[in-house]
């Protein structure tokens, strides 16, 4: 693991042995942090926008005693000046001991790695994928149905399927676990690639009772502007699926709701306060799942 770039890349073992390690450093946390870092240094190349991701990355160095530097905004880089990327990751590797990179470019993250004298860690790679993203993801579900792997759950999949990367990521993760149904919920213009079926998965376009009272765990998706190339096509998706208290009062007491964030519209403001809301803890765990991830790839 000292690149962390796709899903495909994590057997089982190497699964729980994230997880434990997450947990592991979720006590760290609670501690006050650790210095298992002091003295290593984290880049952060984000060239696509961030919140998450990018401060998650630099809390979880900082939580473990390293430091940070960190560059967020492509037009100030020297890419505008027409420098590639694998020039840029061979210098920057030579100033730290690891990378996070972020790009609107499907396979940058891989060609980084080819380049880097120290470990990439991919933090989203155009509509491809965002592996730490769904390792916290599944982080997540862990922490709230104990018995992963072990017990039945339905987890339904709602929203942009087609550019949503952390589906495209969680979805090979998920795969390792029996007992995991999967629904996928979308319109057929932003349903899930073909790539990503199995044959006992379901597919439906719209959100019925059925599936908020039967799933386990539903993960929405933002439909994102960005990744369509025709207006119109957006603004026929848009508004496709709105969760609001009326519709999350249908799921299980025990269900969760889950999102990747940014939302827009997708869920109202009313839902936060209800007990299936998942998405603000999810957010949190991005920290001590990229302090595990970080200490494993720099062998800490």
């Amino acid at each position: 693991m000292k690149h962390i770039l796709s899903a495909d890349q994590f057997s089982k073992q190497d699964l729980e042995k994230i997880l434990t390690r997450a947990a592991d450093m979720e006590n760290i946390l609670q501690k006050g942090g650790s210095k298992i870092a002091e003295g290593k240094i984290l880049a952060t190349l984000f060239y696509e926008a961030s919140t998450r991701t990018r401060l998650s990355f630099e809390t979880a160095m900082y939580r473990l005693g390293g430091n940070i530097i960190s560059e967020a905004d492509v037009q100030f880089s020297s890419q505008t000046k027409g420098e590639v990327l694998a020039d840029t990751i061979r210098i920057v590797g030579g100033y730290a001991d690891i990378i996070a990179i972020r790009s609107p470019n499907i396979g940058d993250a891989k060609l980084a790695a080819q380049y880097s004298p120290v470990p990439i860690l991919n933090g989203g790679d155009g509509p491809a994928e965002h592996p730490t993203q769904a390792l916290l993801d599944l982080y997540t579900i862990k922490k709230n149905f104990s018995k992963l792997g072990t017990q039945k759950l339905t987890v339904s999949f709602v929203g942009d399927l087609k550019y949503g990367r952390t589906v495209h990521s969680l979805i090979k993760l998920l795969r390792h676990f029996e007992g995991i149904s999967i629904n996928f919920v979308a319109p057929e213009s932003i349903q899930i690639p073909e790539k990503y079926i199995q044959p006992n998965d379901t597919l439906i376009n719209t959100l019925n009772s059925d599936i908020l009272k039967n799933s386990d765990i539903i993960y929405d998706t933002r439909i994102q502007r960005e990744r369509f190339e025709d207006l119109q096509d957006f603004l026929n998706v848009k508004d496709a699926f709105i969760f609001t208290p009326q519709l999350v009062n249908q799921m299980k007491a025990s269900a969760i709701l889950m999102h990747p964030l940014p939302r827009i519209n997708e869920i109202t403001l009313e839902v936060d306060t209800l007990p299936q809301a998942k998405y603000f803890e999810q957010a949190q765990n991005g920290v001590p799942i990229r302090m595990a991830l970080i200490a494993e790839s720099l062998g800490l």
